[in-house]
This record gives structure tokens, sequence and C-alpha cells, in this order.
């Protein structure tokens, strides 16, 4: 089972990804996000005047996994239609669920290794001091972090299902992680609506654990940071579950894969 499990989830990711050869994939994963990392931490330190880049870096480093976690996850189904396999995924016996999971494996995994290696860069170029903190505490953080920005980016994905208007939600979320997630505007100064929209989102309380390794030693409170982001994540993950049965039941109710 977990081999059959291995076996499809590798081969959903090798199929988004056949195009590039590695050294493009590996440009396109890690070289792009730290640049834009860069250019955030830069124009953080220029708009602050902030010689502590610490929570800009970290933030932002979290940030890298959009790329993957939103975009390559949440166009995950409108690839699907356009290779034609659309209509088996839909109309298979085949556990949704498990369905759901095969897209995420593989993609979190490498959201993982671009967020820690964007961290470790970063910190070299920005003189933060990550030898001081427990880095497997912080990759703990990150695998935490990448599970529920992965739930997010399958919803988003199961979502495609029902609109044809993907490319204007998945920027907008975008926007809305960047903003509202902490990583570049302190979720203290917000209106109080924007608080709990950014408690509703994943990265938040990541990012704010991350940000306590170098902080203060709180381990009660870090733990209800790590719970919670966990939470979410399996609450993205539950309903993008919902979700692809809801379009499963309507396709074959209307025999059509065109819910929108």
């Amino acid at each position: 089972m977990l081999r059959r499990f291995s076996h499809q989830a590798w081969l959903n990711f090798k199929g988004a990804n056949a195009a590039f050869s590695f050294e493009e994939f590996t440009l396109l994963r890690l070289l792009y996000p730290l640049v834009t990392l860069t250019f955030y931490v830069l124009l953080a330190a220029y708009s602050f005047n902030a010689e502590n880049l610490t929570h800009w870096v970290v933030g932002n480093s979290f940030l890298l996994c959009v790329n993957v976690s939103l975009f390559t996850l949440g166009q995950g189904f409108d690839s699907e239609r356009i290779d034609g396999r659309l209509r088996s995924i839909i109309v298979a016996p085949e556990n949704k669920l498990v369905a759901v999971l095969q897209k995420a494996a593989f993609p979190m995994l490498v959201s993982v290794i671009t967020v820690f290696a964007g961290f470790i860069v970063s910190s070299l170029i920005f003189s933060v001091p990550f030898y001081e903190i427990n880095l497997w505490l912080f990759m703990v953080v990150v695998i935490v972090s990448m599970f529920a920005a992965s739930g997010l980016g399958l919803l988003l994905a199961a979502l495609s299902l029902m609109t044809d208007s993907m490319h204007l939600i998945l920027n907008t979320m975008n926007y809305v992680l960047m903003i509202f997630c902490g990583a570049n505007f302190p979720i203290a100064q917000m209106p109080a609506w924007a608080g709990v929209l950014s408690q509703a989102l994943p990265l938040t309380r990541g990012i704010e654990a991350a940000n306590m390794l170098f902080t203060q030693n709180n381990p009660a409170a870090f733990a209800g940071l790590i719970f919670g982001e966990f939470v979410i994540g399996a609450i993205f993950f539950l309903l993008a579950f919902l979700a692809i049965k809801y379009a499963e039941r309507t396709a074959i109710r209307r025999a059509s894969l065109e819910l929108f």
C-alpha cells in the first residue's frame, strides 16, 4: 500500500515537472525564490530602518513555499484536465483522500527543502545567527508549516474543479499570505479583522514559532503554535477532500466535468 502510494506520488510529481531538466528545476525552485526573498528582506530593511533582519529573513523564508504549495498544487487539477486524466480521477473508485495526499507528498518535500535552504543561505547573506538556534526544532516547524501550506494549495486545486478563474484566485491568495501571515507586516499592528484572518491562514503560527526560537524559550507556547499549525493544515486537507467528493458526485450526476 505504501509502496503504491509512493510510486503514484512520484509519478504525479514527475509528470508535473517533466518539461524541466534538473538544472532548470533547481534554478526555478531555489534561485528564483532566493532572489525574491532577498528583495523583500532588503525592502523591509530600508522601509523600517532595521538592523536586525531576523524576523524578515524567517518570515520570507517560509513564503518561499508559495511557488510550490500554492501555484504548483493549486493548478494540479487544471493540468489534469489539460492532459485528459481528470475524468479518470473523478470517476475512479479510489479513495479521493489518497488522491489528494498523493498530489501533496513530493511538493511538500520540495517546499521543506526550499524553505530550509533559503533560510540558511539568506541567514549567511544577512548575518542572522541561525547557529544559535536548535535547527532540529526549526526543521519541525518547517515541516508542519509546509504541511499546512500544502493543504491550502490542495483546497485551491479542488476549487479549480468549480471555477475557471484560478489564476486570479491563486495570485490573490499569494498576496493574502504575503500581507497577513506576519512575514512582512506585524500582525499586532493590523486591524482586528485582519488578525482573525491571519489566524485562519497557514504559515502564521509557523513563522511565529520560528521567530520564537530566536527570541525566547517557552516550550509550552512553542508546542501550542506547532499544534495549531498542524490543525490548520488538517482542516485544509479535509476541506480539499470534501470539495473533491462534491465535484465527483456532481460530475457523475450531471455527466459533465465542468461545474462552472
